[in-house]
């Protein structure tokens, strides 16, 4: 988690074309995987690769493809979840010690088997956030992130953003969540809904208790 460093909405704007494209996933791709208290290693839909997770006591993640070719990826919390892209090309971590603190982390794997994060989509999800609440910037920790699915091609990823708590620097107006379908190539966000609205657009996504700050 970066420190209360705040996200303006130049970050919506700049890499997020916020619209309200109709879906062409009727059916987004949900699977994901446990990173609790043993080892675990969660291969890839192709079969080539494979993410590594030390367990509790060394809760690193390694990419593999092979045993002579690991690269690091980074450390996460227990108990996160994980979920390849359907075309093996990301995978995203919902970092948390609990639901109600997740942080949703997303990496881009190169052809040489290595694994470079990049927080553009979690960051415009925020900034959405703070926007439809009339915030011109929002802290980060404010807000908790969750990766809810993947469109059946891996070319968009779903991400909740919700309100976690109130710092003072935004006076929320009533909007606790919005989920938003972001092109992983660019980062643009290419469609948001909120609250009810987005449970009747994506009813197969891993809604779970979704509740407000």
């Amino acid at each position: 988690m970066k420190g209360f460093r705040r996200l303006g909405l130049a970050a919506c704007v700049a890499v997020a074309a916020c619209t309200s494209e109709p879906s062409r996933d009727a059916a987004p791709a949900t699977g994901s995987t446990p990173l609790e208290v043993r080892p675990a290693t969660i291969k890839s839909p192709g079969g080539t690769m494979s993410v590594v997770y030390g367990g509790e006591s060394d809760p690193t993640l390694l990419l593999s493809a092979g045993f002579l070719r690991r690269s690091p990826v980074g450390e996460v919390r227990a108990a996160s979840r994980l979920s390849w892209s359907p075309d093996s090309e990301r995978f995203f971590v919902n970092d948390s010690g609990n639901a109600a603190w997740s942080t949703f982390r997303l990496w881009t794997v190169d052809a040489r088997a290595q694994a470079e994060e990049t927080s553009t989509i979690r960051e415009a999800a925020i900034a959405e956030l703070g926007r439809r609440n009339g915030c011109a910037s929002l802290p980060e920790p404010d807000a908790t992130t969750r990766g809810m699915g993947w469109s059946p091609d891996g070319s968009r990823v779903y991400v909740l953003a919700q309100v976690r708590r109130q710092t003072g620097g935004c006076v929320w107006t009533g909007v606790d969540n919005v989920v938003v379908a972001a092109d992983v190539e660019t980062g643009r966000l290419v469609e948001v809904a909120e609250g009810d609205e987005a449970r009747r657009r994506w009813p197969t996504l891993p809604w779970g208790p979704v509740t407000g700050p």
